[in-house]
């Protein structure tokens, strides 16, 4: 049985991760920080996944393992395991990255001591299939800033978005709609995240970001990432454009915010649907979103020699 009132809740995603899920549930139990409870979310895997599952919740009373019926898609899953009871921090986590030793400790630490911060992350590795070192995170956007606007505005042209696995505040997290069932909807998550508080970030290398064959952001068609988030749906690239832009604008009504504010992030909103719009109707790139990436990355203050570069994104 999971402890009754742990001080932060893991919730882990996994279909069909037999490759990777027990190096990653070792990484977890590992922590220094051990009143945690994990909640793993199988979605209905066809491989070993749930005897792997079953015998680490055999083994360890701080795991509640829960296999779907079907498969849910990614979205329908993040929101199943969101089960953070009275525990006042959560995090998710997929089953092929791993985190370091300190990582919830030294996450929870930096919540504890920044009462305006609401979601606190780290800098961050990429690593192979095999677990090698390809290089660092440090090109993407940081996202703190005073201003709900300014966090809108770089969260929308960021390219990867590590900050959706780290370390929340629970209370936050359920004033949002959560996963919603279309492609990037976890940057629409994020943003009510960001409406609400900022971002605070761990300057140690405390996760591990896997790139291999079958993570979703080597999936390249529209009918396979919206079946990655929910398998059920069928919607086009423009439609999912509009939608995201709809929740946008739903979100900013919705959160409570001063007007100059609500005013500002309307604004963004209304800016980078237009040139997104632009972007996919002229196929011209994404110019805007890296020239952004680029300066306000946390490697344009680093010798060049100190991180490594990389234009992949994930939307």
């Amino acid at each position: 049985m999971a402890a009754t009132h742990p001080q932060v809740v893991v919730g882990l995603l996994v279909y069909n991760g037999e490759k990777y899920l027990a190096e990653t549930i070792e990484s977890i139990l590992a922590q220094t920080l051990t009143d945690f409870t994990l909640v793993i979310g199988d979605n209905a895997s066809t491989d070993s996944t749930e005897e792997i599952c079953r015998r680490y919740a055999a083994q360890d009373r701080r795991i509640v393992y829960q296999r779907h019926p079907e498969n849910v898609g990614a979205s329908g899953n993040h929101n199943l395991v969101f089960q953070p009871g009275d525990a006042p921090y959560f995090k998710w986590a997929s089953h092929d990255d791993l985190l370091a030793p300190d990582y919830l400790r030294q996450c929870i630490e930096l919540l504890e001591d920044n009462p305006s911060v609401g979601v606190a992350h780290c800098r961050s590795y990429q690593i192979d299939e095999e677990g090698h070192l390809l290089g660092n995170l440090d090109y993407e956007v940081r996202l703190t800033s005073s201003s709900p606007s300014q966090r809108l505005w770089r969260m929308l042209w960021a390219g990867y978005l590590p900050e959706v696995h780290g370390v929340m505040r629970s209370h936050l997290v359920k004033k949002t709609k959560l996963f919603r069932g279309f492609p990037g909807d976890d940057r629409s998550f994020l943003s009510e995240m960001l409406m609400q508080s900022d971002v605070g970030y761990v300057e140690d290398y405390l996760f591990s970001r896997r790139d291999h064959a079958d993570s979703f952001c080597r999936i390249a068609d529209q009918t396979s990432r919206q079946s990655f988030y929910n398998p059920k749906a069928k919607r086009s690239a423009r439609m999912v454009g509009l939608i995201k832009l709809r929740e946008y604008v739903l979100d900013v009504l919705r959160h409570p915010m001063s007007a100059a504010e609500r005013l500002a992030c309307l604004k963004i909103v209304v800016e980078w649907g237009i040139r997104r719009g632009l972007e996919m109707v002229t196929n011209s790139g994404e110019k805007f979103g890296q020239q952004l990436r680029e300066e306000f990355s946390l490697s344009q203050s680093m010798n060049p020699h100190e991180s490594e570069t990389s234009s992949e994104q994930c939307y």
